[in-house]
């Protein structure tokens, strides 16, 4: 027996799969940015900070290439449908691809600091601090955002509308 699901449950799945990614991006920079305060904070033995900052680049180099996937889904299957139907909307929409600028290139630059040596980046670990802390209100306020304009819009597509939507960002 194959479901059909209904408008709602297609505008659910489509705000699933694009949010998805946000709450996943939020955890981990507030994750991070704890484990570096405690760095910074002298809670973390050497060996233990080495190991702390070589899961974090690792994680940070695989954030950054789902970023730039799920961004890509979103600026070349959602914004661009949104944008042709709702051209009023532009502005928004221009905000939220900014905010995918600005989450990329900090996250590039994050991961640029833990590739220093350990002189370099204790030195400069306040500031990744801030940093880190600061992504993750990113991440949040962008998925509110993108939140309202998705809550805006996506119940003036028709369903199966809807459904070709999420095919295509599926393969992106």
């Amino acid at each position: 027996m194959t479901s059909n699901p209904t408008g709602d449950e297609q505008t659910s799945d489509l705000i699933d799969q694009v949010h998805h990614e946000h709450v996943h991006l939020r955890r981990l920079f507030d994750d991070l940015a704890a484990n570096f305060a405690r760095i910074a904070a002298g809670e973390v033995g050497e060996k233990s900070q080495r190991d702390v900052v070589s899961a974090a680049s690792e994680d940070l180099e695989v954030a950054l290439d789902d970023m730039l996937e799920h961004f890509d889904q979103e600026e070349e299957v959602f914004f661009v449908e949104i944008e042709r139907r709702f051209p009023e909307l532009k502005p928004r929409i221009e905000i939220l691809v900014e905010a995918h600028e600005e989450m990329t290139q900090r996250t590039r630059w994050l991961h640029e600091q833990l590739g220093k040596s350990p002189e370099n980046l204790a030195r400069n670990l306040e500031v990744v601090v801030d940093v880190l802390q600061s992504m993750a209100q990113l991440v949040e306020k962008h998925t509110e955002e993108e939140t309202a304009l998705f809550d805006d819009v996506l119940d003036e597509i028709p369903e199966s509308e809807r459904r070709g939507l999420l095919e295509k960002m599926r393969q992106i």
